[in-house]
């Protein structure tokens, strides 16, 4: 039979056709002459996924995506349709999770299989999971570091905080005068050894004397030890004398001193004696605890103003002041006050820091919260209140404030004069 060009034109051109679909499905990884079979997975999100990208199973090719589209529920979660050679079965409790299969962020979707006896059948839905992308997992990384410098950065503007309150122009002016005053302590104290290593040397003749004497009444007693001896004998022989001696006479003694002792003990317990009053009344208690804080005053003011009371010293005493503790509130504009604590964070007033104590001020310098208690223009009224809350707070101070801000207490003190 002969067939006419036409006809085989027709069948060339069915014959390029077939090839050229099968070419284009084959490049695509679709073999129309190998049997595959079909699965679906819903991914919350796909991340670059595409159709006929890889399905692997320990890096090697079983298969490659289908199809993706929006799953039909509304819930805009995406349905992945791919193919696996029909002789490799898919145990159940299996996950198919996409994974960056290159260092250029190509997906696709790697299988874990599980050690299930069961196996999905074909059309089935299988559990998947999507792996972090490098930009998650470099986030993870460096967000512990993140913190971390957070912390350190804070950590540091707490430490520049404290340094700038600590070191103001007052601090450092305080901690100037304080050196100077720790130098000339320290040439005070060359002298002083000056002095004594004269006076050792001028002396030394008569310390050899002590010595010498010292030696001498060594050598003595060496010399009397029988004479000792017989001494203790005679001491021993007086202790046996005494313990033949009846005791009865001094046990009636003892038993009427101890009937007299009770007496006066009645006596001071009761309020018809004088020492009893002494002892138990309290207006005398409040008063000689009042004497008792002029007198600590009265000590403080000489020891900080010895010229005032010493009218001749071999020692320089330093810068004097004097306090009239009769009239120190002549200066009306200059109020004093017992600083208790000062804080960087603010302390609240009902705070149990503070219990016990009243009207306690907050004052604010530099950034830092200072807490004062007492506001009297007289030294002596506010150094009663400072030695009674120095229990509490053993590093509280007395300040000035004149006209509102705060003075040295020393200008303030020669001010009183």
């Amino acid at each position: 039979m002969r067939f006419s060009k036409y006809t085989k034109l027709g069948i060339l051109i069915v014959i390029s056709s077939a090839l050229l679909v099968w070419g284009l499905s084959y490049l695509k990884g679709n073999d129309i002459f190998k049997q595959n079979n079909s699965y679906y997975v819903v991914y919350e999100r796909v991340d670059g996924l595409v159709e006929a990208n890889k399905v692997t199973i320990n890096g090697y090719q079983i298969g490659q995506v289908k199809e993706i589209s929006f799953h039909p529920d509304n819930s805009r979660k995406l349905v992945v349709n791919f193919t696996v050679d029909a002789s490799f079965r898919i145990p159940k409790n299996s996950v198919a999770q996409i994974f960056s299969s290159d260092i250029m962020g190509t997906r696709s979707i790697k299988l874990t299989l599980s050690n299930e006896n069961e196996v999905y059948q074909p059309y089935d839905t299988i559990p998947g999971s999507v792996e972090s992308d490098l930009k998650e997992q470099v986030s993870m990384q460096v967000l512990p570091i993140k913190n971390k410098a957070e912390q350190l950065l804070s950590t540091i503007d707490s430490a520049i905080t404290v340094l700038t309150v600590i070191f103001n122009d007052d601090a450092r002016q305080n901690l100037s005068e304080s050196f100077a005053n720790i130098n000339q302590t320290i040439a005070n104290i060359e002298k002083t050894t000056y002095d004594l290593q004269e006076v050792v040397a001028s002396e030394k003749g008569n310390i050899k004397k002590i010595v010498s004497n010292i030696e001498e009444i060594t050598t003595t007693f060496n010399n009397n030890t029988k004479e000792l001896e017989s001494t203790i004998h005679n001491l021993a022989s007086f202790s046996d004398t005494l313990a033949q001696i009846s005791i009865s006479p001094v046990l009636s003694n003892i038993s009427d001193a101890s009937e007299q002792i009770l007496s006066i003990l009645n006596k001071l317990n009761s309020d018809e004696s004088t020492a009893g009053l002494l002892l138990n009344d309290d207006k005398l208690y409040q008063s000689i605890n009042t004497l008792s804080g002029n007198l600590s005053f009265l000590i403080s003011d000489i020891q900080a103003n010895p010229k005032r009371y010493l009218h001749f010293s071999a020692m320089d005493f330093g810068k004097e002041y004097y306090i009239n503790a009769n009239n120190d509130g002549n200066s009306k504009n200059i109020i004093f006050k017992v600083h208790l604590v000062s804080s960087e964070n603010q302390i609240p007033a009902n705070s149990k820091h503070f219990e016990g104590l009243k009207d306690v001020e907050e004052f604010t310098a530099s950034g830092a919260f200072s807490y004062l208690i007492g506001a009297s223009s007289s030294y002596s009224e506010i150094a009663i209140i400072h030695n009674n809350v120095k229990k509490n707070f053993p590093e509280s101070t007395i300040v000035a404030f004149k006209n509102g801000r705060l003075i040295k207490l020393e200008k303030a003190l020669k001010s009183l004069h």
